[in-house]
């Protein structure tokens, strides 16, 4: 099959199928999938991404693209699609969401969210890791993109940043692939000037994992927050104010304070869960202004909790900062039209949430029964993802009446 062909009939798959996706986010998808830490399984090509069986022209023409990066993969030449390119005079139009460096973006984000989770955050490898995927997903979010630049020791021109972005694009693409090489020789390990990061005693450390061991065996967000409290008021007094400014915005790149940070978002879910909204609120935007990448995943519960307040202009612009393919944000995105422009725009966006999670609407009919407490973790497009959604956000719906209208389009696809 040639490219051309391929690309025309992947097109009119996606067009159908995964309509608010195009082809760049396609290819975007699959080399996160191929820089993945672990090897993909290419029995499942979209895993993540879509559950439905593909028909017999389309399934060939993903192999073929498949064989074709992974062949670039194996010699260190993988590369973006021709047409990701920055547009000369305005290089600021590359976000709108019809831009292929855009929908690139997009769609390696969808297939970082698909990585395995990590073992060991304070992983130096891990972090390198993770840093070069978020290079690789910055042109899906401008307003993320513009705080990344703000942060930047030394001033530049905006249009000057993304162009040293999309340059580096590439590079940071194959540096995936061989990243556990590099990190491991000696020269990688000499080059590094930055001075150490703080170091923890190794008494608090076990005490705090004690206290995190005891919340996750409690269960109950009663019963769990005095642990998280614990631990935050034990950790704040070994932070000034001096170490926070030098990590404005980026505190999770500091390994010592991520124990604090991971006790307030878990803080900030029980007080939601208690109903205590206004704190939880305060405590998920606070994390969100410290960690500006969203690390811990904070834009989620949070958009379900604007949803629960009506407070659409927050949640608005909670959708605009993390413009990105997640069911969670999807369907509140749903929600969102459904109030603010009623049936006939949310029934526009219902088939592309659909498609991320087809399990959220039953749970949030009640078509299955729901556990009692929100899952510890979950999978992108898994039952417990669609049961924390459900525990988080059924309330919203209901309130604005917004079940029925679901109901009725039971058939969507």
């Amino acid at each position: 099959m040639t490219p051309s062909v391929r690309t025309r009939q992947l097109n009119s798959w996606l067009a159908v199928h995964l309509p608010t996706l195009g082809y760049p986010a396609l290819h975007g998808f699959l080399c996160a999938r191929l820089t993945s830490p672990e090897a993909p399984n290419w029995h499942l090509p979209l895993a993540g991404l879509w559950q439905g069986e593909l028909d017999e022209r389309t399934d060939a023409a993903l192999q073929s693209l498949i064989a074709e990066l992974t062949e670039q993969a194996d010699t260190g030449t993988l590369s973006l699609p021709s047409q990701c390119r920055l547009p000369a005079e305005t290089p600021e139009l590359a976000f709108a969401a019809d831009q292929p460096l855009s929908q690139w973006s997009q769609g390696f984000a969808c297939g970082f969210a698909n990585w395995p989770p990590a073992r060991n955050l304070n992983d130096p490898l891990t972090m390198q890791r993770f840093s070069l995927a978020a290079e690789l997903c910055l042109f899906r979010d401008s307003e993320m993109a513009r705080m990344l630049h703000q942060a930047l020791p030394e001033p530049q021109p905006f249009a000057e940043f993304l162009r040293r972005s999309r340059h580096g694009m590439k590079s940071a693409l194959n540096t995936l692939l061989v990243l556990e090489e590099v990190m491991d020789s000696a020269d990688m390990q000499s080059a590094s000037d930055e001075p150490a990061s703080i170091q923890i005693d190794e008494a608090h450390l076990t005490l705090w994992q004690q206290w995190f061991e005891k919340a996750r065996l409690s269960r109950q967000p009663a019963a769990q927050l005095p642990w998280f409290e614990r631990i935050i008021a034990d950790a704040e007094p070994l932070f000034d104010e001096p170490l926070w400014q030098q990590h404005q915005g980026y505190a999770w790149g500091e390994p010592a304070l991520r124990p604090l940070l991971a006790a307030r978002a878990a803080r900030a879910d029980c007080l939601r869960q208690l109903g205590q909204y206004a704190a939880a609120r305060c405590e998920y935007e606070a994390l969100l202004s410290l960690c500006l990448d969203d690390p811990m995943g904070c834009r989620y519960p949070l958009s379900s909790l604007y949803a629960l307040t009506a407070a659409w202009d927050d949640l608005a612009a909670l959708l605009t900062r993390f413009a990105e393919a997640s069911s969670w944000l999807l369907f509140n995105r749903v929600l969102l039209a459904f109030v603010r422009d009623g049936e006939q725009a949310a029934s526009a966006l219902l088939p592309a949430a659909l498609a991320a999670n087809p399990h959220v609407r039953s749970a949030l009919l009640g078509q299955r029964k729901l556990p009692k407490q929100e899952p510890e973790g979950y999978l992108p497009a898994s039952r417990q993802e669609a049961d924390s959604y459900a525990l988080a956000t059924r309330q919203a719906w209901l309130q604005q009446s917004a079940l029925m209208w679901l109901r009725s389009n039971e058939h969507s696809r």
